[in-house]
């Protein structure tokens, strides 16, 4: 069970020394939803699904604790949520924030509403496919586009001032964004069970013609 597994990593894992009970609970509950679910639909891969505690929760956690050193409050924005990594970790994780996941699959519509009714999740949004239209906040992208094509979808969605946090991966190579994008942090982290090391950066979103 996906509990066993963050108890027997709780002294090892940084990242999960200060998990309560409550959420862990819930990290319980959204996995047997995805375990049932995807056996009818697919939603993540069978070898990611064997490995879910390290490939998705543990991975989920490490970038949400990465990102709330930048919310300040803000609402947050999961772009291509998926199977709701990282957003649902995020609501979970920090149930004072406002989260809106944006997921353009209605199949992943469908599992995402159920999560959200399981679980009771009443900080969670969930809408289709991100609108073209500026908002502020904090945006996440995990495993959602190329860097160099998220970098110009979310240029005309972002207000000057929020910020972007991208899952880069292990083994990419630095990122070169648009100038509009100023780099502001990186977290270098490695998962369990032979899941291997990854990345995060975060930029603030700084138009041309401000400062």
């Amino acid at each position: 069970m996906l509990k066993e597994h963050f108890k027997n990593h709780q002294n090892q894992l940084e990242c999960l020394k200060n998990l309560t009970e409550t959420e862990l609970s819930l990290y319980e509950k959204h996995f047997s939803v995805l375990k049932n679910w995807n056996e009818r639909m697919a939603l993540v891969s069978k070898k990611s699904i064997d490995k879910s505690f390290a490939s998705h929760y543990v991975d989920s956690i490490s970038i949400c604790d990465f990102a709330e050193n930048y919310r300040s409050a803000r609402p947050v924005y999961d772009l291509g949520t998926g199977a709701g990594f990282p957003g649902i970790i995020y609501g979970i994780r920090y149930p004072d924030a406002k989260v809106t996941l944006y997921e353009r699959s209605l199949k992943k519509q469908t599992f995402l509403s159920a999560v959200l009714t399981t679980l009771q999740l009443e900080n969670i949004k969930l809408m289709g496919e991100m609108p073209l239209e500026r908002k502020s906040g904090l945006f996440l992208a995990r495993a959602v586009l190329p860097p160099q094509e998220l970098f110009k979808f979310m240029s005309k969605r972002m207000n000057s001032g929020s910020t972007l946090i991208v899952n880069v991966g292990g083994s990419s190579g630095a990122l070169v964004p648009p100038k509009e994008f100023q780099k502001c942090g990186e977290l270098y982290y490695e998962l369990p069970m032979d899941c291997g090391p990854r990345r995060v950066e975060s930029f603030n979103f700084v138009p041309r013609g401000t400062k």
